[in-house]
C-alpha cells in the first residue's frame, strides 16, 4: 500500500493553523491564572509530509460500511504489535460529525482539554504527559506548532483514514522528539476517479465543508502506468457565540468576539509507476481569522488572521536495487505571514462596558497600555525520508530521518514593547532527527520484538540587536543526545498475548522557552532538555463464540514515568516569565478497556484511565515539595458507548445505526496540592452525546444528527472557563 502524498497537504496546513494558548494554558504552570489574550499567534505555516513507508500498525476490530477499493488501505490488527499503539479507524466516523478531538478523547490514556469551539487550542495528554510532550503527526511527519498546542479539528475527519495513538512511546520510525506519546493521523486514499465531499452545520452557527476529487489516467496499462490529478479543500466558520461561565467575576458570560473561520486548497499531481513507484508534486494554500476572545474581560476588538502557501515533491520506491529494500523521500517548502492586530483604544475591566479606561492613543485589550500591530514572516523547509530492508517476512530494519529548518521575523508598528525583555527574536532554528528500528518475529510471530535508538540535534540562533532583548547572553543554543527503546510482545496462547516496554526519551526546548514568545514567557538560554525513562506493560485477552457474546476483547496496560528536569513557567516572577529546569515528575497508572460485540447489531465498549502525576524531589527555590501532585493533568477518566446497527433496513445495501457515548472526569486540582482541605479543584463532569446515522446506496450518501452533551451540563476542561453546553450538528456526507 503507498500512501497518497499530495493529500496530506491541505491536512498539514489545518493543523499548523491553530489559536495560540492563552495565559492560562503554559504547561504544567503553578496554577491557572486570569486569563488575558495571547500576543503570538500561531502558525500558519502550510506543512507536508512525506513518502515514507507506511507502518505496519493495525486497526481495531469494527463495524463500518466502505467500498472495496477504500478496505484496502485498512491494516491489519493492532493486537499483533509489539508496541504500546491504539488505532483509531475512523471509517465509520467519517459520516457523522465527530472531530478528530473528539475521536481521539474516546480512547484509554488520552485526554484532550479544549479550549473554546472550533479553532480553539486543543491540549493533548497522553499518560499524564501533555502539551509538548505530545507530537501530532500527518502521515508521519511533525506538524506540530511549538506550543503544544494545535487546532486539530479543523481537519475534516472525512479526510483521515485512521489515527494512531502511541502512548508513553515515539516510535524511531517518527523522526521527532517527545516523550508523551504521538498521534499520527493517516490521510485516506479516494478511490480512483472519484469524488468526495460533505457539508455540516450546527448550534452557535457552525458550518462546515470538505471536497476530495481525483481523476486518474492510464498512461501505459501494460505498465500500469498512470497518471492522478486531483484537490482536496476545506472550510470552517463558527460564531463560537456559546455561554460560559467564568469564576473571576461570578457570572455567566456570552462569547461575543469568537468568531472563527479557516480554509485550505491543495491540488495535486500523481505519477504511477514512472521511474519510481509514485512521483507526487502537490501545493496548497490556507488561511484563517479568528476574533481573541479573553476569560478574564471582555475584549471586542482585538483579532489574529494569517495566510499561507507551501510546495512538496515526493517519491517512493520498493525493491530499490536489491530486492526487499525500500525507500521514500520528501522535500517541502513552506512560507506564511500573520498578525496580531491590538489597538482598541478602550479597555475593559471586566464583562460589563461601565468599567473601562479609554485613551485618544491606542491601549490594546490584551493588556491595558500595551497595544501591538505586529507581523510575523515564517519559513519552513523540511526533508524526511525512510529507508526500509526487509531480510525476510520475520527480520527488517528501517532507517528514518528528518531534516527541518524554520525561520521567523517579527515586525511591531508600536515600540512599547520593546522597552522589556519579551520581544520576539529574528532568526532561524534547524535540527537533524534520526532513527534506527529493527522488528523481528520469532515462532510463527508468537514472539516479536523492536528495538531502536534515535539521534538528536538541533541548533537556534536569534539576532539580538540593541532594539531588542538584553539579557541575552548566548545567541546560539546547540545540543546533541540520543535515546534508545524496546518493546516485546508474547503471545503465550491464541487468545492471551502480554507486552512490555520501555524508551529513553527527550523533548528538547522551543523556541519560545529559550529566546521568549513575545509576550509572556522570557529568555532562558540555558534550558536543558526534558528526558524520561519509561516502562509499559499490558495484557490482551481476545475471545470469540461465547456464550450469548460474539466477540470481546479485554485490556490492561500500566505505565511507570520517570521525568527529569522538567521545564516549568517560573510563577513568581513578573511578566515576561522565564522557563526553567526544576524537579521532575514520577506517573504512575493503569488503563482497563472491554470492547463486546453482543451480535451482529450491537456493541459496547468502555474504557477507563487512573493516572497520578507527582514531584519526584524539593524545589524550594520555586515552592515544590516532594510528592506534590502536579496540577492541571485529569487523575481519573472512564468513557462509555452503547451502538446499535444493521443494514438492508429499508433498502438493499443501507445501513442504519443509533449510538450513545458518555465520559466521566473525576475532579483535579488546577494548582499545587498541598493540602487534603485544598479546594483548587475543576469540578467533575458526565457528559452524554447521542446520535443517528443513516446511509444509502453501499454509504454513497449518507446523513447524521448528533445531539452534544445532552443533559446540558456545565463541564471544565480548564479553570475558568466551561466548556459549550447541549449542542446539535448534522451533517450530509456523498461519495460519487
Amino acid at each position: 500500500m503507498k500512501k497518497k502524498i499530495a493529500f496530506s497537504v491541505a491536512l498539514c496546513s489545518a493543523c499548523a493553523i491553530a489559536q495560540t494558548d492563552e495565559v492560562t494554558s503554559y504547561d504544567d504552570a503553578f496554577f491557572d491564572e486570569p486569563a488575558t489574550v495571547s500576543e503570538t499567534p500561531a502558525s500558519t505555516v502550510v506543512k507536508t509530509e512525506h513518502a515514507a513507508k507506511p507502518s505496519d500498525i493495525t486497526v481495531l476490530d469494527g463495524l463500518s460500511v466502505e467500498d472495496e477499493s477504500e478496505a484496502e488501505t485498512s491494516p491489519v490488527d493492532t493486537k499483533t504489535k509489539a508496541e504500546s499503539v491504539k488505532v483509531l479507524d475512523t471509517k465509520e466516523l467519517q459520516g457523522s460529525s465527530a472531530t478528530i478531538a473528539e475521536a481521539t478523547n474516546r480512547s484509554s490514556g488520552v485526554k484532550i482539554r479544549q479550549s473554546g469551539g472550533l479553532g480553539g487550542e486543543s491540549k493533548i495528554n497522553i499518560r499524564g504527559m501533555e502539551g509538548k510532550n505530545v507530537k501530532v503527526l500527518v502521515d508521519g511527519v511533525p506538524v506540530d506548532n511549538g506550543n503544544g498546542s494545535l487546532s486539530i479539528n479543523d481537519i475534516p475527519i472525512d479526510k483521515v483514514d485512521r489515527i494512531e495513538v502511541y502512548k508513553s512511546y515515539v516510535p524511531e520510525r517518527f523522526a521527532t522528539d517527545g516523550m508523551g506519546g504521538v498521534i499520527n493521523i493517516v490521510t485516506r486514499n479516494l478511490p480512483e476517479s472519484s469524488i468526495a465531499g460533505s457539508y455540516s452545520f450546527g448550534s452557535f452557527n457552525t458550518h462546515k465543508a470538505s471536497l476530495d476529487a481525483k481523476y486518474v489516467w492510464v498512461a501505459d496499462s501494460a505498465k500500469r502506468r498512470t497518471v492522478e490529478t486531483g484537490i482536496s479543500a476545506y472550510y470552517n466558520y463558527s460564531d463560537n457565540d456559546y455561554e460560559f461561565t467564568t469564576p473571576y467575576m461570578d457570572t455567566t458570560v456570552t462569547r461575543e468576539h469568537d468568531r472563527y473561520y479557516s480554509y485550505s486548497i491543495s491540488p495535486f499531481v500523481n505519477l504511477n509507476n514512472f521511474w519510481f513507484d509514485r512521483i507526487s508534486l502537490g501545493a496548497s494554500f490556507g488561511g484563517m481569522d479568528k476574533e481573541i476572545q479573553s476569560t478574564a474581560h471582555r475584549v471586542e476588538k482585538m483579532t489574529m488572521d494569517g495566510d499561507g502557501f507551501g510546495v512538496n515533491l515526493g517519491a517512493e520506491k520498493s525493491n530499490l536495487f536489491v530486492k526487499g529494500l525500500s525507500a521514500g523521500f520528501s522535500f517541502s517548502l513552506s512560507s506564511s505571514e500573520e498578525h496580531l492586530t491590538d489597538t482598541s483604544h478602550v479597555y475593559y475591566y471586566g464583562w460589563g462596558k461601565e468599567d473601562t479606561r479609554v485613551s485618544d492613543e491606542p491601549l490594546g485589550e490584551r493588556t491595558a497600555g500595551s497595544p501591538s500591530l505586529a507581523t510575523y514572516d515564517k519559513f519552513s523547509i523540511q526533508v524526511p525520508w525512510n529507508v526500509a530492508y526487509a531480510f525476510n517476512d520475520n527480520h527488517s530494519l528501517v532507517w528514518s530521518g528528518l531534516y527541518k529548518y524554520d525561520s521567523q521575523a517579527f515586525k511591531e508598528k508600536f515600540n512599547l514593547i520593546r522597552t522589556i525583555s519579551n520581544v520576539p527574536f529574528d532568526g532561524y532554528d534547524y535540527s537533524l532527527v534520526s532513527g534506527l528500528s529493527l522488528e523481528n518475529k520469532f515462532f510463527e510471530s508468537r514472539i516479536q520484538n523492536v528495538v531502536g535508538v534515535k539521534g538528536f540535534y538541533y541548533k537556534l540562533n536569534a539576532d539580538n540587536d540593541k532594539d531588542k532583548v538584553t539579557r541575552l547572553n548566548d545567541e546560539n543554543v546547540d545540543k546533541t543526545d540520543f535515546g534508545y527503546s524496546e518493546n516485546l510482545r508474547w503471545q503465550i496462547v491464541a487468545p492471551v498475548a502480554v507486552r512490555a516496554g520501555f524508551q529513553h526519551s527527550l523533548r528538547f526546548p522551543t523556541r519560545d522557552e529559550i529566546f521568549g514568545d513575545g509576550a509572556y514567557v522570557a529568555s532562558a538560554p540555558t534550558l536543558k532538555p526534558e528526558k524520561s525513562n519509561n516502562f509499559t506493560a499490558g495484557i490482551d485477552v481476545d475471545l470469540d463464540r461465547l456464550p450469548l457474546i460474539l466477540k470481546m476483547h479485554l485490556g490492561w496496560n500500566g505505565f511507570y514515568l520517570l521525568m527529569d528536569d522538567r521545564i516549568y513557567i517560573n510563577p513568581f516572577s513578573s511578566t515576561p516569565r522565564p522557563c526553567y529546569n526544576s524537579s521532575g515528575t514520577k506517573t504512575k497508572g493503569f488503563e482497563v478497556e472491554a470492547n463486546v460485540d453482543i451480535n451482529e447489531y450491537v456493541n459496547l465498549s468502555w474504557n477507563m484511565t487512573y493516572q497520578d502525576v507527582r514531584s519526584r524531589e524539593d524545589d524550594r527555590t520555586y515552592g515544590i515539595s516532594k510528592g506534590w501532585i502536579v496540577p492541571n493533568i485529569p487523575r481519573f477518566y472512564t468513557n462509555f458507548s452503547a451502538e446499535f446497527h444493521t443494514g438492508d433496513l429499508f433498502f438493499a445495501e443501507d445501513f442504519f445505526k443509533v449510538y450513545w457515548l458518555a465520559n466521566y472526569t473525576g475532579e483535579y486540582y488546577y494548582s499545587w496540592k498541598v493540602s487534603k482541605k485544598q479546594n483548587r479543584i475543576i469540578p467533575s463532569a458526565f457528559t452524554q452525546d447521542v446520535g443517528i446515522e443513516y446511509s444509502i446506496l453501499a454509504n454513497k450518501l449518507s446523513w447524521n444528527f448528533e445531539l452534544h452533551n445532552l443533559m446540558d451540563v456545565t463541564a471544565y476542561d480548564k479553570f475558568g472557563e466551561s466548556k459549550m453546553g447541549r449542542a446539535f450538528f448534522t451533517k450530509l456526507k456523498f461519495n460519487i
